[in-house]
């Protein structure tokens, strides 16, 4: 019996396996090639997404940040809010954008008003109107709006609570207490009769400055709304046009994709696609329905043909093989010598494309040893928005592909990392660079050359550059930037570490204390501390920290001029990428004028105590603390003896001046948590929470001491009498105010400069 390889049957069993392999290796690259495109499409699809959540968090920010500017002053005129528009740029920075305005919540009583006011800004028609008129609901008409051109003249005045949608969205922003998407509307636009369907973007604003924890609060609370309008169109063609895609997409608002829920078509006349998947996009309080559709992802057309290709050249590889086989057949060492030498080559051609088209995500160019491009992959015709014929056989140095630094200023050639990798055969990493593309966009990459030496070391053959897309990164950093800069100049913050020393401040912490950086870096904030604050609260405040819990409260502090200004400070823990706490970060609001007619309206014209009316307010307060939490609770009532002869015998003037002084040693001998108040006339009342009657008694004796010691100017020695009264059970500020007056009575009729306590004929209950 011959030996196989001597048979005749050898090469056609040979070409029965060669046929059998080209039809497996199609049938494979059939397989490989829809694999591929739907990767290809789910990338896309994946990245398309991103894009619009992208650009909407865009949107979603500036509207954040128009709430923080709102919030930021009780009154925010049109012009500053025009500025802030301006300032933000948001006719280039935001896609789709149509309007960008705010509306005031406005009951329906004050709704002339609120007319009268805005025409006395200048615009004498301004009305508010309705789209579906209620006369009892509350309105949000559209105050401010830029850019207040014609296109949007129809909005000034809408009651955006007068349409159903409308209505819908803004009520569950104010709800949500966050960003919060409307269903699709129809625009309204002026001198455009089509319809333009779009939607709004609503973010609220409350009275306090702390958001309310209940729906009904934040009902209750509610200032106005911020709000952006966005074409839906313009927006999403705006995002084709500055991204190289190659899947179209249908977006429809709702869970549904009803007709009449569309909000964007990327093409219209491909109705029977290829490739095709549904997906969700839930954002912002809305749900929408994203239909990814394509002919094909591939940028190669003939790509559904490669299968036959492959077997067509299998076929004539395995005839051609077969026939050589037939005349060398009895050339063994031979023919598995070229097959070995084949399998290594198809093996190594395998392995360099399984690497540099398959795997890498970044783009990749291959540069010869003369500088002429030899390949490059999907990725960097993606980056580069051209065809590989447009890079392949085209020289690296080409002017054409001129790069530019961060600075602005071109690349010499040998600055280029490519040069360098080749001239110095040392890799070349981390590179940014900016490359114009032929439609005049700017792409930034961060480029890597890597130099490829010949099997002996001996020279380089070539240079591998890959690059990765940085635009968007650079842009979102320079924004940051530039938000770092407004926030460093008009937000008053600082930065301390676990001590309490500071380690940052900005621009506007040093302008409204007068210290410079370098003088407060690395002190405390105790440079600014003004000396009479209670150390109870920087004790609180600290307490409070230590847990990791934020802390929010009002500080008197003094400048380097030694003047008083007041704070509103909140203080958050700041936390590292291990979540380890390693400092506080606080934001200050400067509320000087606010205390001072705070203080002006509580107190006393001429002692500077509080009045009667602040007295009241801390009487039933102090009084609703004792009967939640059965605390002692006492008043003391002193009336001036004889004040009248001081009138009547110096003048008012004289009798003014021994009010003051007697008002100067109450408060300087009582504690910090009581109150001292001009009651009436000559007639001084304490409240002494925590503090029975025994208590109160001796610091009534105290004080009546103390004023018996006094010698008042022109007035000589004078007296006072004392009444003192304490809570009891169902005690009200009625009849504790009914004992300590009669307790007073009591003083002045048994002879005065005296004290004398209540008489209470109850018990009180045992604990």
């Amino acid at each position: 019996m011959r030996r196989l390889w001597e048979s005749t049957l050898l090469p056609w069993v040979f070409l029965f396996l060669g046929v059998a392999f080209s039809l497996f290796i199609a049938w494979k690259s059939a397989l490989w090639i829809k694999e591929t495109e739907q990767i290809r499409f789910q990338a896309a699809s994946n990245h398309i997404s991103s894009l619009i959540q992208k650009e909407l968090r865009a949107h979603i920010q500036l509207l954040r940040s128009a709430a923080a500017f709102m919030n930021a002053s009780d009154d925010v005129s049109r012009e500053e809010w025009k500025h802030y528009a301006l300032s933000n740029h948001i006719n280039e920075q935001f896609l789709g954008f149509r309007a960008f305005g705010y509306a005031p919540l406005i009951q329906p009583h004050n709704r002339l008003k609120h007319e009268e006011s805005v025409r006395e800004e200048g615009f004498s028609h301004y009305t508010v109107f309705q789209i579906n008129a209620s006369s009892n609901s509350a309105l949000f008409p559209v105050t401010y709006i830029e850019p207040l051109s014609e296109l949007n003249e129809k909005a000034f005045g809408l009651d955006l609570a007068s349409e159903g949608i409308r209505k819908e969205a803004l009520y569950q922003s104010l709800m949500r207490a966050d960003a919060t998407l409307s269903s699709k509307i129809d625009l309204l636009q002026k001198y455009i009769t089509d319809h333009q369907a779009g939607f709004l973007i609503f973010f609220p604003l409350y009275q306090s400055r702390e958001i309310p924890s209940s729906e009904e609060e934040r009902l209750k609370d509610v200032k106005g709304v911020v709000y952006v309008a966005i074409d839906s169109k313009k927006m999403f063609e705006q995002l084709l046009q500055s991204n190289y895609i190659l899947v179209d997409f249908e977006i429809y608002d709702g869970t549904v994709p009803l007709a009449q829920n569309l909000l964007y078509n990327s093409n219209p006349d491909l109705i029977e696609p290829r490739l095709s998947q549904y997906t969700s996009l839930e954002i912002y309080g809305k749900t929408w329905t994203i239909h990814f559709k394509a002919k094909d992802v591939l940028e190669m057309s003939n790509s559904h043909y490669f299968p036959w290709f492959r077997m067509i050249f299998g076929l004539l590889l395995f005839s051609l093989l077969s026939g050589l086989i037939y005349v060398l057949q009895h050339t063994r060492k031979k023919a598995y010598a070229i097959a070995d030498e084949k399998t290594k080559l198809l093996a190594q051609s395998e392995a360099e494309i399984r690497s540099i088209f398959q795997t890498m995500q970044e783009g990749v160019v291959v540069l010869n040893d003369q500088g002429i491009v030899a390949e490059c992959n999907l990725a960097a015709q993606e980056m580069l928005k051209v065809a590989k014929s447009d890079i392949v056989g085209k020289v690296g140095s080409d002017t054409k592909w001129n790069a530019v630094h961060e600075d602005g200023s071109v690349f010499d050639i040998e600055e280029r990392p490519s040069f360098k990798a080749f001239h110095t055969g040392v890799a070349q990493n981390n590179v940014i660079m900016g490359i114009r593309r032929e439609d005049g966009s700017l792409l930034w990459v961060q480029t890597n050359a890597q130099p490829i030496f010949s099997d002996d070391f001996d020279k380089i053959t070539s240079v591998l550059i890959t690059f990765s897309d940085i635009t968007a990164y650079r842009k979102s950093k320079h924004e940051l930037e530039k938000y770092l800069q407004i926030i460093d100049t008009h937000v008053i913050t600082s930065s301390t570490d676990l001590k309490g020393i500071i380690t940052d401040v900005s621009e506007a912490f040093c302008k409204i204390s007068g210290y410079t950086k370098e003088e407060l870096i690395g002190k405390s904030h105790n440079i600014v501390r003004y000396p009479d604050m209670p150390i109870t609260l920087y004790q609180e405040m600290w307490s409070t920290l230590k847990k990791g819990i934020s802390w929010s409260g009002e500080i008197k502090n003094r400048r380097k001029d030694g003047s008083v200004y007041w704070m509103e400070t909140i203080i958050e823990p700041r936390y590292n990428e291990e979540y380890y706490l390693v400092g506080y970060t606080a934001i200050r609001h400067d509320i000087t004028d606010k205390k001072r007619v705070e203080e002006l309206s509580i107190t006393d014209r001429l002692t500077g105590l509080y009045n009667r009316l602040k007295l009241d307010e801390l009487f039933a307060y102090y009084l609703s603390i004792a009967k939640r939490h059965q605390t002692p609770l006492s008043i003391l009532l002193l009336d001036i003896d004889k004040f009248k002869s001081v009138n009547d015998t110096y003048g008012h003037q004289v009798g003014d001046s021994v009010l003051q002084e007697i008002a100067k040693l109450l408060k300087a001998n009582v504690r910090l948590e009581d109150a001292v108040g001009r009651w009436g006339g000559e007639e001084f009342l304490i409240l002494l929470p925590s503090s029975n009657v025994e208590e109160a008694h001796l610091l009534a004796e105290k004080l009546r001491a103390v004023i018996e010691g006094e010698d008042f100017a022109y007035a000589g020695s004078r007296t006072a009498s004392f009444g003192v009264a304490t809570y009891h059970l169902n005690d009200d500020e009625t009849s504790m105010v009914a004992r300590v007056d009669e307790s007073l009575y009591r003083a002045k009729e048994n002879g005065r400069n005296r004290v004398e306590v209540e008489v209470y004929a109850c018990n009180l209950p045992s604990s």
